[in-house]
């Protein structure tokens, strides 16, 4: 005999009490209340946290780029069913916009080893002391 006919009086979209008088969530219908419920609302609130440092770190990125930023949040829900449970593991990754950092040009030389002069080149001018430990010049 199915619960229902049983407890004539307890219905699907109808939230239960709990013995204390305390509310007892009825079932999801929506992916909104589903979230929530993961972990307790902790999923929830630790993933719209790193929601709001994303934004954060976005408009910070794009002022400083005088641009657009980009970011992603992902998040994965892997499920596992063993009889009549159905345990789901949550978890989010923020992929965060990366500042940007200035480029080298540098040569190889015969046997392979990076250099910042091109091989077979002379140059000009040798790597200065800007210490400030050489006397100044006055202009």
């Amino acid at each position: 005999m199915n619960e229902k006919a049983e407890r004539p009086d307890a219905t699907i979209d109808q939230p239960s009490v709990a013995a204390d008088g305390g509310h007892v969530p009825g079932a999801c219908n929506t992916l909104g209340e589903f979230v929530r419920s993961l972990e307790d609302g902790q999923f929830d609130a630790d993933c719209y946290d790193a929601i709001k440092d994303l934004a954060a770190t976005m408009q910070e990125h794009a002022w400083r780029s005088g641009g657009k930023s980009k970011g992603k949040i992902t998040i994965t829900l892997d499920f596992v069913q063993e009889g009549g449970v159905t345990e789901i593991k949550a978890k989010f990754k923020a992929a965060k916009p990366e500042a940007s950092r200035a480029k080298s040009i540098m040569w190889a030389t015969e046997d392979h080893r990076m250099t910042r002069t091109r091989p077979g080149q002379k140059q000009l001018f040798g790597i200065r002391d800007v210490s400030g430990s050489a006397p100044m010049r006055d202009a």
